[in-house]
């Protein structure tokens, strides 16, 4: 370990008596001693060389003791000044305290060796100062590594949500292929039509149809399209509830085996949130989804009931099913990372994980209630925004 610097004390005063005597007083001391007869060689150390405490005559024929103190705080605010003087003022005083003098001594020098014990408290208080700076130093670089530890994270966090949203949609996809086919065909046969049909206004009844068909087809591929951006592509912006559940109960009606389901919704309009449309929807859509593959579990069908209300307080979506229910031991781990109900191969265990992260980031809670063979009830609850 290196050994620390000594201190460096500078020492200034005209009378080369009192000069003599506080160099006799501090030559024992463990500083790095300077003296200076004058204003100006008093000034030119300073600027040449760090000192730790200044000692000086206020009074001095060039430069007096208060231009010194000036230089000294300019140099290094830490560097602990002390004045000697033998006409005390009121302005001198002023000064002394805008400047952040450590003491003021009077003469003539009564006790010079009360001026060695306020020398060691100038550099313990100087001491001080140092490892506050240092450690508020310290405390700037480990909040600038945890700042990037912390954007790091939101980072990974942002495409773990976007690779278990990828993943979804790939459950998704048979359902939408289906969607898709219907029009479709619709549109391809049509358009066969068209190129033999003679009678103008049944092409153009034709026309319209092929119309329709696309529409269908171009709002099918948006939502899934909506639904696969990143989020972090959105804005915040105020979220119709309503209109986002009612979207993912499309998406998710659309997606798999739905038929053995019936699907119930009590969406009041007028329920908004400060949110992310995207996070939303896939919130919604991960719900549903559970719910229909937990009552086709069940009994090959069922009930998905999704509601929302809102009171002064807080605004809530419940997602309730009727199907097998969830064992109260494996109710704490649900929203656990990795942790699936479902066999091998059939979830990666991230889903509601993922959309406990959500609705936490919008300081929202998801609570569960469920009874074995009685179904399962997941609510959703965000503050009212004020």
């Amino acid at each position: 370990m290196a050994e620390a610097a000594r201190k460096h004390l500078l020492i200034v005063d005209d009378e080369p008596v009192i000069l003599q005597i506080l160099r006799a007083v501090f030559e024992d001391e463990p500083y790095e001693l300077s003296l200076a007869a004058t204003g100006r060689e008093a000034a030119a150390i300073l600027r040449d060389s760090h000192v730790d405490v200044l000692l000086s005559d206020k009074n001095l024929p060039d430069v007096n003791g208060i231009e010194l103190l000036r230089l000294a705080k300019e140099r290094d605010a830490l560097t602990e000044v002390i004045i000697i003087t033998g006409y005390p003022t009121l302005e001198t005083a002023l000064t002394a305290i805008e400047y952040d003098v450590f003491d003021y001594v009077l003469k003539p020098l009564n006790n010079v060796f009360d001026i060695r014990r306020k020398v060691r408290q100038a550099l313990a208080k100087q001491d001080i100062a140092l490892e506050n700076r240092r450690l508020i130093r310290e405390l700037q670089d480990k909040n600038a590594a945890l700042e990037a530890a912390l954007e790091e994270t939101r980072s990974l966090q942002a495409e773990l949500i976007q690779s278990e949203k990828l993943a979804g949609i790939g459950t998704l996809a048979a359902g939408i292929a289906h969607e898709v086919s219907s029009p479709l065909f619709g549109v391809m046969g049509l358009a066969e039509a068209i190129a033999d049909e003679g009678d103008l206004a049944l092409v153009q009844g034709y026309a319209r149809d092929i119309v329709e068909y696309c529409r269908q087809i171009r709002d099918i591929v948006m939502e899934l399209s909506s639904y696969s951006r990143p989020a972090a592509q959105e804005y915040l912006t105020t979220v119709d509830l309503a209109r986002v559940v009612l979207d993912a109960l499309k998406l998710v009606e659309r997606s798999a085996p739905c038929g053995g389901v019936r699907f119930e919704a009590d969406l009041p309009q007028g329920l908004y949130l400060n949110a992310r449309t995207n996070e939303m929807q896939q919130v919604f859509v991960n719900l549903i989804k559970n719910a229909v593959e937990a009552v086709n579990e069940h009994r090959g069908g069922g009930v998905v009931r999704v509601a929302a209300a809102q009171n002064d307080s807080h605004t809530w979506v419940t997602v309730a099913d009727d199907g097998p229910g969830i064992p109260d031991d494996r109710l704490r781990m649900l929203f656990d990372p990795f942790y699936t109900t479902k066999p091998p191969g059939k979830g990666t265990g991230l889903g509601l994980n993922i959309v406990w992260r959500i609705v936490t980031k919008y300081r929202g809670v998801i609570t569960v209630q469920s009874r074995l063979n009685e179904g399962a009830v997941f609510e959703v609850r965000f503050p009212v925004e004020r």
